[in-house]
């Protein structure tokens, strides 16, 4: 197995992870879909649906007024 890196020495597993948990728990304030149980007919029904929700989202978290 190769491993490709621009990191020189040892990798420090506990500063990545803090570093993840860091930007998930970000991520878990903005979120971006409602949580709940969603049925579609197609994906393409849930993609769509998916757009809208997170475009309105955003402009909800956006907006200034």
């Amino acid at each position: 197995m190769k491993v490709y890196t621009k990191r020189h020495g040892k990798p420090d597993h506990i500063k990545d992870a803090k570093i993840l948990l860091k930007t998930i728990n970000k991520l878990r304030n903005y979120a971006l879909i409602p949580k709940g149980l969603y049925k579609f007919k197609s994906f393409k029904e849930a993609d769509k649906w998916m757009m809208q929700t997170m475009a309105s989202t955003h402009v909800l978290l956006n907006s200034k007024t």
